[in-house]
C-alpha cells in the first residue's frame, strides 16, 4: 500500500487489474486509488482468504514481475 504510488508504472494499462489483499479489507482502498488515476481496477471481495474458502486456486511465491 506504502509502494503503490512508486508502483503505478509497472502496473498493466489497458486491462482489468484485480487487487487482492489477506482478508479483502485493504484492496478496495487501493483499487480506488488506481482508478482515480484511470486504471481499470477491481478489489477482489474477501480477499485471498475468501478467494481460497471459495475453492478457487491459490500458488504460493512470487512470480517474475509481480507488482
Amino acid at each position: 500500500m506504502s509502494t503503490l504510488a512508486a508502483a503505478l508504472p509497472r502496473v498493466p494499462k489497458g486491462r482489468t487489474v484485480y487487487v487482492i489483499c489477506a482478508s479483502g479489507n485493504r484492496s478496495p482502498w487501493a483499487a480506488d486509488r488506481l482508478a482515480a488515476v484511470g486504471m481499470d481496477a477491481v478489489s477482489v471481495a474477501g480477499g485471498t482468504r475468501g478467494w481460497a474458502g471459495a475453492g478457487r486456486p491459490v500458488v504460493t511465491g512470487s512470480a517474475p514481475g509481480a507488482v
